[in-house]
């Protein structure tokens, strides 16, 4: 990035005129700025007014605005960037419980009895205990309802793999969730059942997803809005100043304790819509509010399915067999003429339509569901997301790029290569040869929050090395890709004339560092909306 610096520096993306406006209530000065504007991807310096950013340039351009209440900031040569942007979150706070503690995110099933033993021991009597294990655990068809109720007889048990594919519970634990014993599947989800027709306590994909939003419902406001407010504190400790939040909560009462928590980052909230054993349910995204103004920090909008699995439980679609398994491709959650009527509806009601899609069979149903559904030319401006998009390869990308679907990585995903090259080889996981068929990608976390962790992995791509994005083309992706994601390109995602000042000022030059230092970086300062929302008061 220095060198950029040194030969852009001196550009000025204000005119003359911007001179005689009113002097800025701050001015960021003496810094290394990364726009995320291809036209002027570099600066020294900004100037924030009201809400909005007034200037970009050197130093010596910006300082001319400053008046004399005009707040000045050196950077001493600090990194700046926009304000980043978490293009796929979730959140779905619960009851009270006691979760069980582990050394890793994959526990075996001898340690995973263990925790459970000692948690019965300290939990109250009826109260849940809840268990975040992977598919190691998951993929054990001995734990079983049978098998958690041996450990567990007098307390709810839930285990749920981190990565959101695949729940397991005991008595107690199905019956606290409301499922009864002859339940029936929903659409796009199952339970497992003894060869005598019993429940067996495991189940699936959107057979976790009414459970899930019941838990939801057992957490108090008050819980809520704590939680809510965490998350928000977290974020702004890392920089990220908008987040795009899934959740199984009821969305009416979710959209209401948002504005309730009166949190200082923007919020986008997007609908994750349950199914009953007959249909899917449109009534929330019926329901959803006109659109806010550019400026809201909450915003309500799109429309949310899942495809299919992940490859970690071999759940993800997939036109070629698993190599660990050479009988099975996985499975799609709906049938291709369901896919059609989602993308029909996505018309109908004037909503931006998001699907997981994690393998390359389930992405090939969606793109051949849009490319049915009127003439591609038509798609582009409605930037049909699909969410991790892992198999959009080979022949898919230029379809994907004539429909302009938009890609929504999760580097996270890309941090266990072993398991994934057991799974399906290095061809999938795309994220460089997306930019290069000119498919719009934008990052989001979908998993730990730190923005610096996901760039690290995205600039390495460890599960397939010739993906790797620069750490430029990932800033790019994780703020104004993901303001293109939902619509607000034209208020945030760059430093430039007119945007939202949503800024960050960053503890070290993410560009130099090594990767292994990138995960530590924090912002020292926030501003979101020309309001300070954190300051480390590193600065003077």
């Amino acid at each position: 990035m220095k060198k950029i610096l040194l030969a852009l520096c001196g550009w000025g993306l204000f005119t003359p005129a911007a001179l005689g406006q009113q002097p800025a209530d701050m001015v960021l000065l003496n810094g290394r700025v990364f726009t995320a504007d291809a036209a002027h991807p570099a600066a020294q310096a900004l100037a924030i007014r009201g809400e909005r950013i007034v200037a970009v340039g050197t130093t010596e351009e910006v300082s001319k605005l400053a008046g004399p209440r005009t707040r000045r900031l050196d950077l001493q040569g600090r990194t700046v960037t926009p304000g980043f942007n978490d293009a796929h979150n979730h959140f779905s706070p619960g009851p009270a419980a006691v979760n069980l503690v582990f050394k890793s995110r994959e526990p075996t099933w001898e340690e995973t009895q263990q925790a459970l033993q000692a948690a019965v021991q300290q939990a109250p009597a009826g109260g849940w205990v809840f268990g975040s294990v992977g598919a190691t655990v998951i993929g054990n068809e001995q734990v079983n309802r049978a098998a958690l109720d041996a450990l567990a007889p007098r307390h709810p048990v839930l285990l749920r793999a981190y990565y959101g594919h695949g729940y397991v519970a005991n008595s107690l634990g199905l019956a606290k969730l409301g499922i009864q014993e002859q339940q029936p599947d929903p659409l796009g989800g199952y339970f497992e059942r003894t060869s005598a027709g019993q429940l067996n306590g495991r189940f699936w994909e959107y057979a976790q997803w009414a459970p899930s939003r019941l838990l939801t419902t057992q957490a108090p406001d008050s819980t809520v809005l704590r939680e809510l407010r965490q998350m928000s504190a977290e974020a702004v400790r890392f920089g990220i100043t908008s987040v795009q939040l899934f959740s199984f909560m009821p969305f009416a009462r979710f959209v209401r304790l948002l504005g309730q928590a009166q949190l200082p980052i923007r919020v986008r909230a997007i609908p994750f819509s349950p199914t009953t054993p007959q249909q899917r349910d449109l009534s929330e995204v019926r329901q959803l509010p006109p659109p806010a103004a550019p400026n809201a920090r909450v915003h309500a909008s799109g429309m949310k399915w899942v495809l299919d699995g992940t490859p970690y439980e071999r759940g993800a679609a997939l036109r070629q067999p698993y190599h660990d398994r050479p009988d099975w491709r996985g499975k799609l959650n709906f049938s291709e003429a369901e896919v059609a009527r989602m993308v029909q509806e996505s018309l109908d009601l004037k909503q931006q339509l998001l699907v997981h899609c994690a393998g390359d069979r389930s992405a090939e149903v969606v793109l051949q569901a849009l490319e049915r559904n009127g003439p591609a030319a038509s798609w582009p401006a409605r930037r049909m997301r699909i969410e991790h998009g892992d198999g959009v390869v080979a022949d898919l990308l230029p379809r994907a790029k004539a429909l302009g679907v938009v890609i929504v990585q999760n580097p996270t995903h890309f941090g266990e290569p072993a398991l994934f090259r057991q799974r399906w080889g290095t061809g999938l996981q795309p994220m460089r040869s997306l930019l290069m068929a000119g498919v719009p990608l934008a990052i989001g976390s979908d998993g730990p929050m730190n923005p610096f962790l996901n760039i690290m992995l995205a600039s390495l791509a460890p599960s397939n090395p010739p993906e790797a994005l620069t750490r430029e083309q990932a800033v790019q992706a994780y703020t104004y890709g993901s303001a293109f994601a939902e619509f607000a390109e034209r208020d945030k995602g760059r430093l430039t004339v007119g945007q939202l000042a949503d800024v960050v000022v960053l503890s070290q030059d993410i560009f130099s560092v090594p990767p292994p230092a990138l995960p530590a970086t924090t912002s020292i300062l926030t501003i979101i909306g020309g309001q300070v929302a954190y300051d480390a008061k590193m600065l003077k």
